[in-house]
């Protein structure tokens, strides 16, 4: 195995372990030590992929903040508002299922909103979506909506006994109603 190829399997094991933890313990709860220790690794060699806490946080969402860019982008090629909602859903929810270890760090975690530059990326995303599903001046309750729906992770962490095929029609069902689609 090459050096550059070693490298990027402990930076992906540092990821899966982190990701692990946060999802059992909380991001609060969870430190480098920890994570180095359940890796049987020193805090150096955690320390030399990720100087913080932080940095781990942001590689675990920045894939999802990419793929939920995507898929705005996607749906706005989309006719009909009902067959946007529609595709918007089943992404987002595809998404979470697909993610389901994270989704206790929901947009209104205090880990999640305390990193700036994830806090703005999810708000510019909200933004777009908002204005997507319901034009440039959506209610009160449009916003009250999508914040309800893009938000799940109390349900996911509620229903851990289902299948991913059972969240994701549960998911489904439940955010189209939230949006009324």
């Amino acid at each position: 195995m090459t050096r550059a190829a070693q490298a990027e399997r402990t930076r992906a094991q540092i990821l899966a372990t982190a990701r692990r933890l946060f999802a059992t313990h909380g991001y609060d709860a969870t430190s480098l030590q920890t994570i180095a220790d359940e890796m049987d690794v020193t805090k150096a060699n955690v320390y030399y992929y990720f100087r913080t806490k932080s940095a781990i946080l942001e590689a675990l969402l920045d894939n999802s903040i990419t793929f939920f860019e995507k898929l705005i982008d996607e749906t706005a090629k989309i006719k009909g508002k009902r067959a946007r909602a529609e595709h918007l859903v089943a992404g987002f929810v595809d998404q979470v299922v697909r993610n389901r270890a994270l989704s206790p760090l929901g947009q209104t975690d205090p880990s999640v909103r305390r990193n700036e530059r994830i806090n703005a990326g999810l708000d510019e995303l909200a933004q777009k979506a908002l204005r997507l599903l319901y034009g440039n001046e959506p209610t009160d309750d449009q916003k009250a909506a999508w914040y309800l729906a893009s938000d799940v992770g109390p349900v996911v962490a509620g229903l851990r006994h289902l299948t991913d095929d059972e969240l994701r029609d549960v998911l489904s069902r439940l955010c189209l109603r939230v949006l009324r689609a």
